[in-house]
């Protein structure tokens, strides 16, 4: 399967910076998997690939060896690559180590939260509703995992972070695979907010807990 050319990237990602440039290959891809404008088992040539965004093949290159450690493609010959398929399987590993490291947040933010960043949250589960009400299930799941990210921003724990990042864009195409957007809308965030105002950690990972044992049997009984 190829893709058709779209406008390559930004000129300000110039190859006298190379850095810069590397990290936006790399995002434009990973937006093209998750979204599913790159679906799976789609071929991905670094000569073609680095012709239709108009940058060095060495970048695409080095995108293409991020994208391979975050399992979103696998090489398939010395310059191709090929996007990887994903199972309700695979799925639910990701979303079991995402729930115990979001977890993993929440036990070691400081608590109570400030009111800031109570307020972020209810922000969050406000943009979700929005999102869910008006069927748009990729913004729901953005605005989801923003929620997550407001208390993990908390403790200052870099690799925890860094886990956390490398693992949501694989979460972000699993959940749009194998999840119905007719669920976006089923998380009730009543509880983990009042939660959170109120200084109740062990509610909130009351919460928490509930909410990610329940993507994992939407995930075992999909038809359910």
């Amino acid at each position: 399967m190829t893709q058709d050319a779209r406008t390559p990237l930004d000129a300000r990602y110039g190859t006298d910076n190379p850095h810069a440039l590397r990290e936006r290959v790399h995002e434009t891809l990973l937006a093209e998997i998750t979204g599913g404008g790159l679906p799976p088992g789609t071929l991905l040539g670094e000569r073609d690939t680095a012709r239709r965004l108009d940058v060095p093949q060495v970048r695409v290159r080095e995108a293409l060896l991020t994208l391979a450690s975050q399992r979103l493609i696998e090489f398939s010959g010395p310059d191709s690559a090929r996007v990887t398929r994903t199972s309700p399987a695979a799925a639910r590993h990701t979303a079991a180590v995402l729930h115990g490291l979001y977890r993993t947040a929440l036990l070691t933010a400081p608590w109570p939260l400030t009111d800031n960043r109570v307020q972020a949250v209810r922000n969050c589960a406000a943009a979700h509703a929005r999102a869910a009400s008006a069927g748009d299930g990729a913004e729901a799941l953005a605005c989801e995992l923003a929620l997550w990210d407001t208390i993990l921003h908390t403790c200052a724990n870099p690799p925890l972070h860094d886990a956390v990042n490398h693992l949501k864009p694989v979460w972000q195409r699993a959940h749009r695979v194998h999840l119905s957007p007719s669920g976006v809308g089923d998380t009730e965030w009543s509880p983990f907010l009042t939660a959170c105002a109120i200084g109740d950690r062990r509610r909130a990972l009351h919460h928490l807990d509930h909410h990610w044992q329940n993507i994992d049997r939407r995930l075992t009984h999909p038809t359910t």
